[in-house]
Formats: C-alpha cells, structure tokens, sequence
C-alpha cells in the first residue's frame, strides 16, 4: 500500500515538471509572438510617420533621414494645409487618439519616436500634435500606476519638442501621482523637468509635501539635472521655498545646488552652524563645500573635526574627506590628529585627505613615523604603498 501512494507521489511530481516545461514553452512562442507583433506595428507606425513627409524635400530610406535641418515649421504647416495633405494629417492625428490609448500600440509608436526625436522636422510634428497627447494624458489618467508611468515617461522623451509649457498637462500630470508607484512619480517628475517650468517643478515638491509623498532625495537631485531651464534659478526659487517642505524634499534640493556652479555659500554656511539642523542636512551642506571650496569656512571645518571626532564620528567621517580640499599647516596638523581616531573611516579619510593635499614626501614620512599602528597601516593602505622607516 505505502509503495502504492509512493507511486502516485512519484507521477504528480511528473506531472508538475511536465506541465511547468509545456508552460515555458508555451510562453516562449507567446514572447516571441508579442515581439513580432509589435515589430509589426513598428513598421506600420514608422511607413504612416514617413508619409506625412512623402512629399516634402526631405526625403530618404528611413524617417530618421527624412527631417533635415531644411524642415522647417512653416515648411511644414504649407504641406498640411487643408487639401490632400492636410486632410492626411488630420486622419494620422485622429489615428493617434484611437489607437495610442492602447499601451501595446504607444509602446510601438515610441520605439520609432525615439529613433527620430533631435531630427529637424520632429520638433513641429509634435508641437502640432500637442492636443493629441492632451488628449491621450487625461485617457491615461484613469489607468493603473504602470501605464501612467509609461506615458509620462513618453511627455518626458517629448515634451521638450513640443514648444513651451503649458498648464493643461502639467496639471493632469501632477494628477499620475496619487496612488502611484515609485517608478510612476519618478517619470511624471522627470516629464516635468522636461517641461523646463520652475512652477511646474515646485508644484510638484508642493504636491508631494501635501499628500505624505516620499521620493528618494537621489533620484530627485539626480532629476533634476535634467530639468531643460536655467537649472540656478530653479535651484533658488527651490531653495527660497523650503521652509514649506520635509527634510527630504529639501535634502534634495542641497544635493542638486551641490552639483550646480551656483555660489550658494552664504545660504548654506548659515544653516549649517545652526544648531537645530539635522544630521543629513548638515552631511549634505559639508559635501557643498567639500566641492564649492570656501577658504573662510576651513577654521570651522577644523573645529568640527575634532569635536565630532569624539562625539558623533559619522559627521567626522565627511569633514575629514573634505577637508582634503582645503590644504594647509593647520588643515595637515588636525587631520594627522584624527588618523588616531577609533573610526576606521575616519581614519581612511583622513589619510585619504592628507595625500590630497599634497603633503611632501618628509612630512608625509614623519606624520607615518609619529603615527600609532592603526594609522600607519591606513597610510600604507590608502597610499598603496610602504613607507621606509630605516
């Protein structure tokens, strides 16, 4: 009886690994499918975009090469006027709004897009389908966090040729971020800073704050340096507005200024001796000025070395590396002092700092030679060398 049930064990397990091979097979044919339909697509999409140019001077094999320089905007309103053309046109343009409220359909329309985008003629196509895309932003609206994503991420890829900014689709934009994924935000925030709007941006941190939103100060920063205006003056009129904003919205807009070649020293000098200020905005204001070098701030810097060096070796961990863009006796003789701390990255930072400031080969011996076993070991290992002691 047992050898009987061990039996019937044996063939479900069978069955399972036969079924779960037919599935995979099955869903390697279903892929390879999807794929050759939408390459399908592609093609139909790329032959339609091709000839609305058809009887243009720019003409060529392939869309791309269709949209010289010579495409100009007037040249291309005067070949849609009404007429067989124009009347073209417009059919392509009612296509748009069916057929791209489908994702299969937009995710092929794109992947000819941006083989295209940057090429003359593209930038007055999409400025005269501005109301399409309009169109399709409120359709997309209704739709789950991934769709969204996808078409916001498209405004972004579009949007700077499409002429200036306009309210309409920030505001429908703004509207993707309830109920949304990381990802979701993270594409309507870069769409914004393709809109190149500094009041579309600070709605967006505004909207953000108000509904408990958190986004990575990261990806934030890293966002918006790709924001296609005068990047400083968005960074003030951010940073003016930051008494209205959670630690971390402001986190980020320190992180964008420290990439920027915007003076801001003043601004963050006084913030940082505050002493209400927090511990990752106080790590953010050091990195400013590891970067922006204020010869003024070094005594401080100094100080706060070796007080953090007792009491809090995460804030000593970023002075002593940025303290290597401020040499000097002084700078020299507190960090050999903080190569006998009890952080190991204290220590390798500051080892790392003393080598960046170009101490010279005697004085670099003799602070290895004054040093106690844990320093000179972080010498030999940041310097990558031995150093001769006889």
């Amino acid at each position: 009886m047992r050898r009987f049930g061990i039996n019937y064990m044996i063939y479900f397990y069978m069955f399972i690994c036969l079924t779960l091979l037919f599935f995979n097979i099955a869903y390697i044919f279903y892929q390879k499918r999807r794929q050759n339909i939408q390459e399908i697509r592609a093609m139909h999409w790329k032959k339609e975009l091709a000839g609305l140019w058809k009887e243009s001077d720019c003409t060529g094999q392939a869309f791309k090469e269709q949209h010289e320089p010579d495409c100009t905007r007037q040249a291309f309103k005067e070949q849609h006027e009404p007429g067989c053309e124009g009347q073209a046109f417009k059919v392509h343009k009612r296509r748009l709004r069916r057929k791209l409220k489908r994702i299969d359909q937009l995710i092929a329309y794109n992947s000819v897009m941006e083989d295209c985008l940057g090429t003359g003629g593209v930038s007055d196509y999409l400025e005269e389908c501005y109301e399409d895309f309009l169109f399709l932003a409120v359709e997309y609206g209704n739709r789950e966090a991934m769709e969204r994503a996808f078409f916001a991420y498209v405004i972004s890829l579009y949007y700077p040729y499409m002429g200036t900014p306009r309210k309409q689709m920030v505001n429908i934009l703004l509207k993707y971020m309830d109920d949304a994924t990381v990802y979701c935000r993270e594409n309507v925030l870069l769409a914004l800073y393709a809109i190149g709007d500094a009041v579309a941006v600070e709605h967006a941190f505004m909207y953000l704050d108000s509904r408990g939103l958190y986004h990575s100060p990261k990806l934030i920063s890293d966002g918006l340096m790709t924001y296609k205006g005068d990047k400083e003056e968005l960074a003030r009129r951010l940073w003016s507005k930051r008494n209205a904003w959670n630690e971390s919205l402001v986190l980020s807009v320190i992180q964008f200024v420290t990439q920027l070649d915007a003076d801001f020293s003043e601004e963050f000098i006084g913030e940082l001796q505050k002493d209400n200020t927090s511990l990752e905005h106080r790590f953010a204001y050091i990195r400013y000025f590891q970067r922006h070098v204020k010869p003024g701030l070094k005594g401080y810097l100094i100080d706060c070395l070796k007080q953090y060096d007792a009491s809090n070796n995460s804030l000593a961990i970023v002075i002593s590396l940025a303290l290597g863009s401020y040499p000097g006796e002084d700078t020299a003789l507190a960090l050999e002092g903080a190569l006998q701390s009890k952080s190991w990255y204290v220590r390798k930072n500051a080892a790392a700092s003393l080598l960046r400031i170009g101490l010279p080969e005697d004085e670099l011996r003799r602070v290895y030679e004054a040093s106690d076993r844990y320093g000179k070991e972080i010498l030999e290992y940041v310097s990558e060398r031995r150093f001769d002691t006889v």
